[in-house]
């Protein structure tokens, strides 16, 4: 297979259906966000919402794109950027045909790389969040290099648990393209 990381722009349409069509399946969707979770909104409001935010530049959105089957194989959504601080959180998303296949560790590489060397936003840190029972995804981050900066205690409640919230940052000069 080939990989290319494509930004995803507000005109990718198909590229959107499919992202939507993500969130629709994915059955633990609660558990990749410490944020409230409600149901999808129709596909009209979901575009207006993604339009406005990409126009806007309050989100930048990515794709790992298989250059063999012209689609999509996940995604990072990054947001929250703050410009005096040059930081933004990201999140990371693979449906589940596509995990434990290294492409959760390609897609973010590729990323880290694009938004370090990024001129719009010029970022000094990146950071993340994930639930201290997400193993892959606390694998992932600290085999990137990411510093664990902090816990926060019982920020996940699940419908059978309570988690912590591990909180991870990637400074510019840290990374080293691994």
């Amino acid at each position: 297979m080939s990989f290319d990381l494509m930004e995803v722009m507000a005109a990718n349409v198909d590229v959107h259906r499919t992202l939507y069509r993500w969130d629709q399946e994915e059955i633990y969707r609660e558990r990749f966000t410490c944020r409230p979770v409600s149901a999808l909104p129709d596909w009209d409001a979901f575009m207006e919402s993604i339009v406005h935010r990409l126009r806007s530049d309050a989100l930048r959105i990515f794709v790992l794109w298989d250059t063999t089957k012209k689609a999509p194989i996940g995604r990072v959504t990054t947001f929250d950027h703050n410009p005096r601080n040059r930081s933004a959180e990201f999140g990371y998303y693979l449906p589940p045909v596509h995990r434990q296949h290294g492409y959760g560790r390609e897609m973010v590489r590729r990323f880290l790389s694009v938004m370090f060397s990024d001129g719009i936003w010029r970022l000094h840190k990146l950071y993340a969040t994930t639930a201290s029972g997400n193993i892959p995804s606390i694998r992932l981050l600290e085999g990137l290099g990411f510093h664990l900066d902090g816990i926060m205690r019982e920020h996940y409640w699940f419908e059978t648990e309570v988690q912590d919230q591990r909180c991870y940052s990637l400074l510019a000069r840290e990374w080293t393209g691994r």
